[in-house]
């Protein structure tokens, strides 16, 4: 999953900071992860599988739906502090362009109603979802670059691999493949750099937990 794309699809499940302490994952400089919130991203994989997951897998996609979590909640955090805000009308707009995506308006409220968001959850964790992706595109990822250069590196390196295919049909898609590969690794180092100065506390973990 590409990052943009897993974080939209994360940004779907709200989070609020009043919780029993049983029913948290974690803290992130004081905002709550829920242990619902995990489980419905988890569930969100497995559906759709013909066959259950075992309790081992159940727990590695547990431990990284709560990373991909407390990884999006430092993000939106990050916004806030450089100041990125997103109207009500781009909010809007966004849900429209959401619902436009399926087959029809009842399929869209179905699929809401699946996350269990109230209407307003619904607009903030869009809200959430653009000013997160507005960080990455503005700031994380502002000065990604791929290199002709490297396109064509790529292409000689497999070309055996590619069928045949010449290299003009193919550079499109080896640059996007490319691009995303390097706006991962941008993010990934972003975030590294957010979870050194964040207080991220886990349940029977130590408070310094990252």
């Amino acid at each position: 999953m590409k990052p943009h794309h897993a974080l939209a699809v994360l940004a779907l499940f709200c989070a609020t900071s009043a919780h029993a302490d049983d029913d948290i994952a974690a803290r992130v400089n004081g905002t709550a992860i829920t242990t619902a919130e995990v489980n419905q991203v988890v569930k969100g994989v497995i559906s759709g599988r013909g066959q259950a997951p075992s309790s081992e897998e159940i727990a590695r996609l547990s431990e990284a739906a709560l990373a991909s979590l407390i990884d999006l909640e430092l993000l939106n955090q990050s916004a806030k502090t450089r100041g990125i805000t997103i109207s009500p009308q781009q909010v809007d707009a966004e849900i429209a362009r959401n619902r436009a995506r399926f087959a029809s308006p009842g399929e869209y409220d179905k699929a809401v109603a699946a996350t269990g968001l109230s209407a307003a959850a619904l607009k903030a964790e869009t809200r959430k979802t653009l000013a997160v992706n507005t960080l990455l595109s503005t700031v994380v990822w502002k000065d990604v670059r791929v290199s002709p250069e490297a396109v064509r590196a790529y292409y000689d390196q497999h070309r055996e691999a590619l069928a045949g295919k010449t290299f003009e049909a193919l550079r499109p898609a080896i640059e996007q493949s490319l691009l995303d590969d390097a706006r991962q690794q941008a993010q990934q180092a972003y975030v590294a750099e957010l979870r050194k100065n964040a207080k991220i506390e886990l349940p029977g973990a130590t408070p310094a937990a990252k």
